[in-house]
């Protein structure tokens, strides 16, 4: 792993998060680790891929190492969206998503979180633009068709 993010900020974030959702914050926090882009793609995707970020069945969130979180708002919104991932395993005690419809409502819930943490933290709407156009115009949900189980 190559390099680990500040315990304080990943308190930090999940307590927004949970302020979010509603979830409860485990005792236990995940590990943020952060990796070169390709260890990234094998570990999530297993092709290449735009994946910035991944929240593993483990609780370990693995960030691509090119990220600047903690420094840069949009960048640290990647880390949110994963904490939403772990936070949502907890509550499900460990569970994953049960069936497509189901990790697509994740992933909703997911940039909601995202989305909103953003906005909330940008001094004005022009940051908030500025930041979120840095992100993408389209969420990227990999296709899965509602009422199909996960591949």
């Amino acid at each position: 792993m190559t390099g680990a993010v500040p315990a304080a900020l990943v308190a930090s974030l999940l307590t927004a998060v949970s302020g979010y959702t509603g979830y409860s914050v485990p005792g236990d926090p995940p590990a943020v680790v952060t990796l070169p882009h390709a260890e990234l793609e094998a570990m999530a995707c297993d092709h290449p891929c735009a994946v910035m970020g991944f929240a593993r069945p483990d609780g370990t969130i693995a960030l691509d190492d090119s990220l600047r979180i903690g420094t840069d708002p949009a960048d640290t919104s990647i880390l949110v969206h994963e904490l939403t991932h772990f936070l949502q395993r907890a509550a499900a005690g460990g569970a994953p998503a049960a069936d497509c419809d189901a990790w697509i409502e994740r992933e909703r819930e997911a940039y909601d979180v995202q989305y909103r943490w953003l906005r909330d933290t940008a001094p004005t709407m022009r940051d908030f633009s500025i930041r979120r156009a840095r992100l993408g115009s389209h969420p990227m949900i990999p296709p899965c068709r509602p009422g199909q189980p996960l591949p």
